[in-house]
């Protein structure tokens, strides 16, 4: 009978060795949205009307999935690089089951609004309010940032997390698959719509410009079927996951 081979004791086992291609993946993602939220600061409408509200930029959905995808795809990294540190996995997984599905619904409503009726979505172009003869760049009537910026923010967190998710994580069980996820979901979806809420008592207008021509019946109606929305699109995507 073959004698078997030990390892030495010094050596760490395969799974608590450092995987540099995951590293390099949640890294690179981190760093790339991170890059698209710092170039939002050299915008005229960031310094000249989102710079001047309250709430500043995390009055926007989007700004606050992006930094939950920031601080999922990080910490990643970190459980990358220190595979052995099971918190920091359970840390990382619960970031996930809020971050994936928040942004998976930001980018479905982004994009269908940009697509359909931009106007709804993007503010009037600040170069046209300042100037009686706008140059021939900015006759656009609605403010629209460069498109890497915008791919930055609203495709690549749900891209990148998809891909995480059913690549490098594994699905998510009971009693996180059902009772936690409906307990995150309904938590983020009551708090930004209670946070929102309370930025426009006090800007005079919502951040999305679809927000200012609802009414407040209208608006509790979009924030409870944008939240089902997001626990129904985990529950699929769990479900399928293998």
């Amino acid at each position: 009978m073959p004698a078997q081979r030990v390892a030495p004791a010094n050596q760490s086992p395969p799974d608590a060795m450092p995987k540099i291609g995951r590293i390099i993946f949640h890294i690179g993602i981190t760093a790339a949205m991170f890059d698209g939220f710092w170039g939002l600061q050299t915008l005229a409408l960031t310094k000249d009307y989102i710079g001047t509200q309250y709430g500043g930029h995390f009055q926007y959905l989007t700004i606050l999935g992006l930094f939950g995808t920031i601080i999922t795809m990080f910490l990643s990294g970190v459980c990358d690089y220190l595979p052995a540190i099971q918190s920091l996995k359970t840390i990382k997984r619960v970031f996930l089951l809020f971050a994936m599905p928040v942004e998976l619904v930001i980018s479905s409503i982004y994009w269908s609004i940009i697509l359909f009726a931009p106007e709804l979505m993007l503010p009037p172009n600040p170069d046209l309010a300042s100037s009686a003869e706008p140059s021939a760049e900015a006759k656009d009537p609605l403010f629209r940032i460069p498109l890497l910026m915008d791919l930055s923010m609203h495709a690549l967190p749900a891209v990148a997390l998809i891909i995480d998710f059913f690549f490098l994580e594994r699905k998510f069980k009971p009693p996180a698959s059902n009772i936690g996820s409906l307990v995150l979901a309904a938590t983020f979806g009551t708090g930004y719509s209670l946070w929102v809420e309370h930025c426009a008592a006090i800007n005079g207008a919502f951040p999305y410009p679809f927000l200012t021509i609802m009414n407040l019946q209208q608006r509790i109606m979009m924030y409870v079927g944008s939240t089902v929305m997001a626990w129904l699109v985990f529950r699929g995507l769990n479900a399928i996951h293998k």
